[in-house]
Formats: structure tokens, C-alpha cells, sequence
């Protein structure tokens, strides 16, 4: 049996659908049908089902699906024991990732394993946090960076990092604010840039308007955005104040380019987090970048 068609038949079942499988392996259609009926034939069993337009696992096919990861697993295991040759590592590692990570911290994440791996190259997909975790649910991916966690219980939520979120205005607007205050009743009456449904910053945003009794629409929003430099452009020409992490500012900050509106009673802070799905086949690559997470983040598996 090649346990590359097993890597084959894992991500068919995963993504239900054999053209997307063949798409994240970089493989022909055609390809990934071959293999699926060689695997079959090995086993003299039918795998695989038609239900409407997903592919769904039989009985024989769910029982090969649920010892096929661990096979690849133990696979990745010996070869690192025997080779001893953990140095030497190819392929593409492809990220997905929510626009806090993906703007502040991705970017040092990968020199540092890059430096540990030479011969690996990256792709990086910035989403917002509920794509991240839809790409890991629906088998796209088996890890991300989001700005909130999970709450499927299958999805490891470790933190790599925190940050407070503020509201945000230019040099101009606050000349209209004693020392930098703000009631909640002025805050009603301001025009704002927003980022879009998803973000883990606006949930956070929302969820204290929330429990003031204020809900989002009640807000003059005159821009939603889904980048934190466009809404920073917007700042800085006056359009109106917006929330964003105060990671996102700190360079417009210490230039005195923009200032932070303090609204009484509200500390609002967000974690950045590496998610992974525990219960799905990692590849060679993507097992050595958990590791790595897991490492410098001191976090037990």
C-alpha cells in the first residue's frame, strides 16, 4: 500500500469533494481519482460514497480514515528517528492567518523556524479569524493565527501573544476632547471606521457595547474596512475615530500622528492565538511548525 494515496483519501474526506482535494495537493483531478480506486482495489472495499455533491466516507471508509492519520503520523515519527535528518526539510507551508498576526507577528514567526529550516517556502493567506476557522473545520488547513479562540472543542487554542484594543483618533479630532476623554454619550455621536464582520476586533468592541446595552448599529458607522492600514489612512484624514489593537498604532503614537480616546470603564484586551485541530493528519512540515509553536510557547501537548 503507498501511504500517499492515504494522504489522498484523508484530504478527499476531509475537504468531500475530490477537484478541492486535488487543489490543495497541487495534483490533477484525474490524479486523485486514480489513487482513490487503487486504494480501493488494495482493500477490495468501497471507501467512499456520493451524497449530492460531497463525497462522505463508508462504514470500511470511515474505519480507514480514522487509522490512516495515525499510520502518516507514525509514518513522519520513524523517518525522523532513523534519518535523524531533522535539518533537512521541503516544501511549502501554507498560513492562514487573521490581519493582527498576519501584520504584527507572522512575520518573525517564520524568520525564526525559517532559520531552523532553510529549504522551506511559505504561503500566506490573511483572513479574518471565522475564515481561519473555517478553513481548519473544513479541512483546507490543519492550523492558523486568529485573534480570538475556538470554540470547537476539536481546535487547540494556544496564545502567542496580547494586546489591548483602543479607540483610536487623529492629532486634529482631539482638540475637540479635554485630556484625551470621552464619555459614552459623545462616543454615540462620532462618526466611525470599523473593521468588517469577523474581525476579532470588532467582536471585542461589540461584545462591551453589548454589555452597556449599545448595540453596533446604534453607532454612526461610515466605513467598514477590512485592513487595519486603510482604516489608519482614514484616521489620519479625519474621517472619523476607529478601534484597532494598539499594536496597530504604536509607530502613529509615538509620532503624536494620532492619540488614544479614553472612554471611562473600558480596558478592553485581546489574545493572539495559534489554533490547531488535534484529531487530523499533520504534514511533515506543518508537525515540525507545531512543534515549534509548542516549544516557544513552553505549552504542553
Amino acid at each position: 500500500m503507498n501511504t500517499s494515496y492515504l494522504r489522498t483519501f484523508i484530504e478527499v474526506i476531509n475537504l468531500k469533494n475530490i477537484s478541492k482535494a486535488a487543489e490543495k495537493l497541487f495534483v490533477t483531478q484525474p490524479a486523485v481519482s486514480k489513487q482513490l480506486q487503487l486504494l480501493e482495489k488494495d482493500f477490495g472495499a468501497e471507501l467512499f460514497k456520493k451524497n449530492g455533491r460531497e463525497i462522505i466516507p463508508t462504514e470500511e471508509g470511515y474505519l480507514l480514515y480514522k487509522y490512516a492519520k495515525n499510520v502518516l503520523n507514525e509514518e513522519n515519527k520513524i523517518y525522523s528517528l532513523i534519518r535523524r535528518d531533522d535539518d533537512k526539510l521541503y516544501g511549502n507551508l501554507t498560513v492562514y492567518t487573521s490581519s493582527m498576526p498576519a501584520d504584527y507577528y507572522i512575520h518573525d514567526l517564520i524568520i525564526e523556524f525559517g532559520n531552523l529550516y532553510k529549504d522551506v517556502s511559505y504561503t500566506i493567506k490573511k483572513i479574518d479569524s471565522d475564515m481561519v476557522f473555517k478553513n481548519i473545520e473544513e479541512g483546507f488547513t490543519s492550523f492558523g493565527f486568529t485573534g480570538t479562540p475556538s470554540k470547537n472543542k476539536r481546535i487547540k487554542n494556544i496564545c502567542i501573544a496580547e494586546d489591548e484594543v483602543v479607540i483610536v483618533a487623529s492629532s486634529e479630532k482631539m482638540k475637540e476632547f479635554d485630556s484625551g476623554k470621552i464619555t459614552l454619550d459623545k462616543l454615540l455621536d462620532q462618526r466611525f471606521i470599523l473593521r468588517e464582520k469577523g474581525s476579532a476586533t470588532l467582536q471585542i468592541f461589540e461584545n462591551y457595547l453589548n454589555k452597556k446595552r449599545i448595540k453596533l448599529n446604534d453607532l454612526n458607522i461610515v466605513i467598514q474596512a477590512e485592513d487595519n492600514e486603510i482604516i489608519k489612512k482614514f484616521i489620519a484624514n479625519d474621517v472619523g475615530i476607529a478601534v484597532l489593537p494598539k499594536k496597530a498604532v504604536e509607530n502613529e503614537l509615538r509620532e503624536g500622528k494620532m492619540f488614544i480616546l479614553e472612554l471611562e470603564g473600558m480596558t478592553l484586551k485581546r489574545k493572539l492565538y495559534y489554533v490547531y485541530q488535534q484529531d487530523r493528519y499533520f504534514s511533515k512540515i506543518e508537525e515540525k511548525f507545531k512543534e515549534f509553536m509548542i516549544t516557544k510557547h513552553k505549552i504542553e501537548k
